[in-house]
């Protein structure tokens, strides 16, 4: 979601806001997104953006979102751990 949040550019408050996270939890994923090259900051503003490779995954977790829905639709739409474990009980 992270990733998605900021195709266009997007400050650490908003990806929190979009998101649902904490400060700190933002902060430890932002770390790892950047020194995995999947996130870029611009240094002066602190706007992070999607990289080429973060788009990359995108599409490869759009693909495979595909194919689980057209495997069984029960991975249709799973917002949770929880709403999929209860599907699979």
């Amino acid at each position: 979601m992270i990733l998605e949040t900021t195709k266009q550019g997007a400050t650490k408050s908003r990806i929190m806001h979009d998101t649902y996270l904490s400060s700190e939890k933002t902060g430890v994923y932002l770390k790892f997104l950047v020194e995995h090259k999947l996130l870029r900051c611009e240094i002066g503003n602190k706007v992070y953006h999607t990289t080429e490779k973060g788009f990359q995954i995108l599409d490869e977790s759009s693909n495979l979102n595909e194919f689980l829905h057209k495997l069984d639709p029960i991975f249709s739409d799973f917002d949770s751990l929880e709403g999929f474990s209860d599907q699979l009980s």
